[in-house]
């Protein structure tokens, strides 16, 4: 059950801040506790009458303590995903360790005995996959996770994949010379992750979490220990922890079971363990008790946030149908709450624009509840009383019945989807929910199985039950009050913030209304026309295309690819290109997702489509307005009724201005405080000759949009002129023909038209230089070099694979050699709607001081390439994962609704693309690759930009600001904001 919280991979919060990293679970258990905290474990989740595993798993486990799970699966086809679960993460590390858990996740791909380094991510490329989306690893407090997707379930793939996955677990070569070149990749890491948001957090857990080994082990570690990590220091972790016997395999896709398992015991079954097993490390326990406060001024968040949190010790425990029932409770007591806090954030003058309640466990040891919000500064004690209110009101007086049977309804809902689309379901999720469940010594159930169990449970929790457990969260002895972010409350911020959370928890609070039964008063519908629409058929790409009497288009593609699954977008009138002034897109389209219909708020609307699969949003692009959603074949007729109404009678509420100006301004204050925010504040547009529509526009232009202008221009086009309404995935046409026709066949629709789009000016041979007002220590460096706009489809499929092959360039000098940036970013960017627009781009961050350094490196880089042009090995490597992908794509119903069928009857020549995509890509050459090298890889037209704290800029003398200018020199900007 997706919403269950223990199926997630979720950010947790403390403090009301989420880490930017994910936790996925907890230490494994062995079938029976012991009293010691063990960490080692060598056995499965246990099983239960009434609690027993999905019978299609195929479990082993070898003679030398080695587990794996195995389950055949065919979407995506012919793919195979394997993951390999160390059970060891940070929390691992002793004090001089810190750190190494995951400098050694680094460390498996700079060589092992089968793979020398330098040859991991060339053997990835030459099967057809990418380095980072299919062959990645993962680091957490108490794990690591190394993933690989294989292009088939051969026996050559699997014997190459699973030996990769060995030489992982025990055969990684740990050499000098490789650690001090990764060193520097990690140390740019620590510096690309760093905010102010991240540093908080820090502090948040150090505070909350102190008595525990989770106050201070942080996965990225200490920099004196990634300075000084060797040889020995490595391996004595990578002895102690990868063995054998506290590992997990998981394979799953396209495959043959047995031959699997064959290749599985070849590899593994020789392993053997470094060392005697190591000391479990002991966890600890909370120190704090009773009410604390928390106060940090941290300027640099851009916002504040406010929250209560409560925390408690947990024991380790087995899965178990009373475990299950408890948190399915628990788990309806936080959907309440998010009811309920929606509904606060409409009411009039609300001051919090945003609020969530959220509830689970950290690493299986600490259980957690917190109810937060971010707010204006001004707006602190106001949104702290109203969350304490709230929070009591739930806990004094309980939920009602109604609200309950709302959760059993989602619940059921989301039961029954997962049931009628588990065929389609990704191998990948899969694979990381198998390994999710074991981790966490839990029974993985198939979703017939779980629709069994929760069902059950569901007929017999009652109100009481979810009360009571709501209750109990509440009632343990800790709990924390946290006031952080930009609100200045000096040297005793604590004591003022506890000192009103004393007097707000003084006051009464009231019951909650009882509330009514909601109705949907749009119902029934005037029937449209009963003429027959004009149908034409597109054997090539199998797309029907339907026009009715009334100017209505509709495109169909039937697929199998989601069972039962169908996803839908309404497109009409030209988007952006209608906006009055910059800025207004991005507002409305926000208000008018926060603003349900005319006559109904968005709670209520929630309310009446709750048991449905029904989802729907409103997006305004660069062309065109959309609506875009997905449901069920079975809801199919209520998400058209619910489409039609939020055509038919929008929602744009004054309200909801208030609280999207709020959310926007604390983004604005944020991202101008952050090295990572002059790329959309001032880089994309400085790209884009300032047109409005590229990055953001400044804070001083959205500061002046007020609600009338903005309600002036929705209404102009909140009614559609025009309509296309395009429907791919697994239905029957003459029922969604029969549907569309019933409650948009009336009425008169235009023919779509396409926009005029201004001029966009690249700034040829230009430099910018922007100085960020922050403490952190990172700079951003962005190289682009101008191209062409989207419609030259031959021309655009390898532009986007020459950036392949630039990226893999600056990977190896950058990152590999120099270890100056962590993740390099090279794309390829080329408009639909601008004429004649487009760049390659180069993004990284690197360490302030060494922009110029990076900049000439690249543009070294790029002047080889446009030189030289492609070789015939970088052409295999960057083509073949491009096909892999196209060949997976092509498969999704995605695809078709978004790159081919959306706007098709403004831009016919959609339809023909998917009849050359894989022919295509398959026949780019070194020859067309070099040509375009030569022809838009010119330095001499290639602008540069900077992104440096302010200090630093500051310092600056003329002569070395001057140096950033590229190739041929050029006009040179500077900002500093």
């Amino acid at each position: 059950m997706n919403k269950t919280r223990r199926y997630l991979q979720k950010f947790f919060l403390i403090a009301g801040i989420a880490a930017w990293f994910f936790v996925p679970g907890g230490m494994a258990l062995a079938e029976k506790v012991p009293g010691d905290k063990q960490c080692l474990v060598t056995d499965w989740p246990a099983e239960s009458p009434g609690l027993v595993g999905d019978p299609s798993l195929v479990r082993g486990k070898l003679a030398n303590g080695f587990r794996y799970v195995l389950q055949k699966h065919q979407e995506p086809r012919n793919r195979v995903v394997i993951s390999l679960a160390v059970e060891a993460g940070s929390l691992n590390e002793t004090d001089d360790q810190r750190g190494l858990a995951h400098f050694l996740e680094h460390m498996m791909f700079n060589g092992t005995d089968n793979f020398p380094a330098g040859t991991l991510v060339e053997y990835f490329q030459s099967i057809g996959m990418n380095f980072g989306n299919d062959a990645n690893a993962h680091t957490t407090f108490d794990q690591t996770v190394y993933d690989l997707i294989l292009p088939n379930g051969s026996e050559k793939e699997l014997d190459t994949g699973l030996l990769v996955m060995a030489d992982y677990a025990r055969r990684a070569q740990l050499q000098e010379v490789h650690i001090d070149k990764e060193r520097g990749v990690i140390l740019a890491e620590k510096r690309a992750r760093d905010s102010a948001a991240y540093r908080l957090q820090v502090a948040s857990m150090e505070f909350a979490f102190r008595g525990t080994r989770l106050a201070e082990r942080m996965v990225i570690g200490e920099e004196k220990t990634l300075r000084n990590a060797d040889r020995n220091l490595l391996k004595s972790f990578y002895d102690a922890w990868y063995r054998p016997d506290n590992m997990v395999l998981v394979v799953v896709g396209d495959m043959d079971p047995d031959l699997a398992e064959k290749v599985i015991r070849k590899h593994f079954s020789p392993l053997t363990a470094g060392g005697p097993r190591p000391k479990c490390p002991d966890f600890g326990q909370l120190a704090g008790r009773g009410t604390e406060t928390f106060y940090r001024f941290a300027p640099e968040l851009g916002k504040t946030n406010v929250s209560i949190e409560t925390f408690r010790d947990l024991p380790l425990q087995n899965d178990s149908i009373g475990l299950e029932r408890q948190e399915l409770a628990r788990l309806m007591g936080e959907m309440i709450m998010g009811y309920r806090l929606q509904q606060l954030q409409e009411q009039k003058d609300s001051p919090m624009a945003r609020a969530s309640y959220d509830g689970g466990d950290i690493v299986d040891r600490i259980g957690y509840c917190s109810i937060s919000a971010p707010t204006e500064s001004g707006k602190w004690r106001e949104s702290l009383s109203l969350l304490d209110r709230t929070l009591r009101q739930a806990h004094d007086f309980g939920f009602t019945d109604r609200e309950v049977e709302r959760t059993k309804m989602e619940i059921r809902a989301e039961l029954e989807e997962n049931v009628l689309t588990a065929n389609s379901k990704d191998s990948r999720k899969i694979a990381q929910t198998i390994l999710n469940h074991f981790h966490r010594n839990r029974v993985y159930q198939s979703a017939e199985q779980e629709r069994a169990l929760y069902g059950k449970l569901l007929a017999e929790i009652a109100t009481a039950e979810v009360n009571r457990e709501f209750q109990a969260v509440w009632q343990h002895d800790r709990r924390l009050v946290s006031v952080t972010g930009d609100v200045q409350l000096g040297e005793d911020g604590a004591a003022a913030v506890a000192s009103f959370y004393r007097q707000a928890v003084s006051e009464g609070v009231a019951g909650p209304p009882p509330g009514e039964k909601e109705t949907f008063p749009y119902l029934p519908l005037s029937t449209g026309s009963e003429q027959a629409p004009e149908r034409s058929y597109h054997e090539d790409v199998d797309v029907e295309k339907l026009v009715f009497a009334n100017g209505l288009i509709v495109n169909l593609k039937r697929t199998e690819y989601q069972e039962n699954s169908v996803q839908v977008i309404a497109n009409f009138g030209t988007g952006e290109q209608s906006e009055p002034a910059p800025g207004m897109a991005m507002v409305a389209e926000d208000i008018i997702n926060r603003s349900g219909s005319g006559q109904l708020p968005q709670s209520t609307i929630d309310a009446v489509v709750a048991g449905s699969s029904i989802n729907l949003r409103f997006h305004i692009g660069e062309g065109s307005f959309s609506w875009r959603g997905t449901t069920l074949f079975k809801d199919f007729e209520l998400f058209i009724q619910m489409l039609h109404t939020m055509l038919d009678d929008p929602g744009f509420r004054e309200n909801q201005f208030g609280n999207v100006m709020t959310n926007v301004e604390l983004m604005y204050q944020k991202l101008s405080r952050e090295i990572d925010g002059a790329m959309a504040l001032n880089v994309q547009p400085f790209l884009a000759g300032h047109n409005p529509h590229f990055g953001l526009p400044s804070w001083e232009q959205i500061a002046k949009l007020d609600y009338p202008g903005l309600a002036r221009w929705v209404t102009s086009f909140a009614k559609p002129k025009d309509l296309e309404i395009s429907v791919v995935g697994a239905f029957e046409p003459d029922e969604v023909i029969k549907i569309i026709g019933r409650y948009f066949g009336g009425g008169h629709f235009e023919k779509p038209r396409i926009g005029e789009a201004a001029t966009v000016g690249f700034p040829t041979g230009e430099s910018l230089q922007v100085g960020v007002e922050t403490s952190m220590d990172k700079a951003l460096v962005v190289v682009a070099w101008p191209t062409d706009d989207f419609w030259d489809i031959h021309r655009t499929r390898r532009l986007n694979v020459l950036a392949s092959v630039l990226g893999d360039r600056v990977r190896k000098v950058i990152r590999e050699t120099l270890g100056a940036t962590y993740s390099p970013n090279v794309s390829n960017f080329n408009s639909r709607v601008y004429p004649g627009y487009g760049y390659l781009l180069a993004q990284l961050v690197v360490e302030p001081g060494h922009e110029q350094r990076i900049i000439s490196e690249i543009l070294k880089i790029s002047d080889q390439l446009r030189k030289e042009g492609v070789n015939s090995d970088e052409l295999v490597r960057a083509r073949k994962p491009m096909v892999t992908s196209v060949m997976e794509s092509v498969r999704t119903n995605q695809y078709w609704l978004s790159s081919v069928l959306s706007l098709s009857s403004r831009y016919p020549r959609q339809l023909a693309w998917p009849t050359t995509i894989l022919s295509d890509f398959s026949a780019i050459n070194e020859q067309e690759l070099s040509e375009l090298a030569a022809k838009y890889l010119d330095n001499t037209r290639a602008a540069v930009a900077r992104a440096v704290p302010a200090d630093l800029l500051k310092q600056q003398d003329a002569r070395t600001a001057g140096t950033t200018e590229p190739a041929g020199g050029g006009a040179v900007s500077e900002t500093v904001q």
